[in-house]
């Protein structure tokens, strides 16, 4: 008997033709001692905080879904954020309000405007939801001393349309090049913008600047937060916007049900409570980033770009891969960026003091 040769075809010829083009978000798996790559804090929560939620969690129902609407969580972040309990929405993660955002605001047929580089999610998930992304160059200008990255305003603005909504994503401070876009020019597009203006405050702990205060004069914006950088719950996934009651009213129409877990939920009531924890925190990891910067600008053949965030994108005259991959064979695992504007630099968020002054004396090793 003669067996039939049997031909297998892809089930990849079934994927939409956009979705086949994207990227995906792939963090790199290379074995390390120091991990700089994921701007994550790197103060892990205390025993004691733990050991509360351990302890709360032995009185829950692990059989019974969770509060869907995170009551707790929310009042928690009232109190934090001076915002009314309807006013915020709680998500897994930031990634997950960013999706929801879009699902609510874009979608099939409408534009996703997105400067560029920034935070690769908007342009992902935009893509996935059908979404026409407009992606618009940010420009690096010198500042006295220093290089920085801005909007380009004049361009951004050419995209905008009267006739239908539109979606804008503004990183606050920048996602990856680390500091703010000029206040003045996001006021200015909010006020032009026909459509949901989505600011992204992941790092807001550490440069003070928000768009909470101005929410009762911007109906139209809505801001994304985290609890992945200063609070220490990358782990755990969980995030959270704050905007107008009806425009927060929307996201629940399109998030997953029960999307915060029980343990997520109460972890993040907790950590909210050690506000002394938070503040010396807080002041360390800024205190570390001004050392920290100091000890870079001083390397010869790095360009140190400025930072209000948790981390620093440095580019090299040497190839960055080079540098990247000296780092790793000592132990120091950073983050390489793709897009033209970054092909060579790094990305690395700020460590402990330890961490901080290896990473220096390994740059100035492989730099001399």
């Amino acid at each position: 008997m003669i067996e039939e040769e049997i031909t297998i075809i892809s089930p990849i010829r079934f994927v939409r033709d956009d979705v086949l083009k994207l990227i995906p978000y792939m963090p790199s798996t290379d074995p390390c001692k120091i991990k700089l790559d994921a701007n994550e804090s790197p103060y892990d929560v205390p025993l004691e905080v733990k050991n509360r939620i351990w302890e709360k969690l032995q009185d829950e129902h692990f059989n019974h879904y969770y509060d869907p609407s995170c009551g707790k969580l929310r009042e928690g972040l009232s109190k934090y954020t001076g915002a009314k309990p309807e006013q915020i929405f709680v998500g897994s993660g930031a990634d997950e309000i960013i999706l929801d955002i879009i699902l609510a605001f874009a979608g099939p047929g409408r534009d996703v405007i997105i400067p560029s580089p920034t935070f690769s999610s908007y342009e992902i998930f935009a893509t996935v939801a059908g979404s026409n992304v407009i992606k618009v160059p940010i420009v690096c200008k010198k500042n006295q001393d220093s290089w920085a990255w801005d909007l380009d305003e004049i361009q951004i603005k050419q995209h905008f349309t009267k006739d239908k909504p539109q979606l804008l994503f503004l990183c606050y401070p920048n996602n990856p090049t680390g500091d703010y876009f000029d206040e003045e020019k996001v006021v200015n597009l909010i006020n032009n913008f026909n459509g949901i203006v989505a600011i992204d405050e992941a790092y807001f702990e550490f440069g003070g600047k928000t768009f909470v205060e101005r929410l009762h004069e911007f109906p139209h914006v809505v801001v994304i937060r985290t609890f992945s950088k200063i609070f220490s719950l990358a782990g755990l996934r969980v995030g959270y916007a704050v905007g107008h009651e009806d425009l927060i009213q929307q996201l629940y129409k399109v998030k997953l049900p029960y999307n915060v877990s029980l343990f997520s939920q109460i972890a993040a009531v907790e950590i909210l409570k050690e506000t002394d924890w938070l503040k010396d925190v807080q002041s360390k990891l800024i205190k570390a980033r001004q050392q920290l910067k100091a000890e870079l600008e001083n390397i010869k053949g790095i360009k140190v770009y400025p930072s209000s965030a948790n981390f620093f994108l440095c580019e090299f005259e040497k190839p960055r891969d080079f540098v990247y991959e000296e780092l790793l064979k000592r132990g120091i695992l950073t983050r390489r960026l793709n897009e033209d504007p970054l092909k060579n630099t790094l990305r690395f968020c700020i460590g402990t003091q330890e961490q901080n002054e290896f990473l220096v004396s390994s740059l100035r090793e492989i730099l001399s």
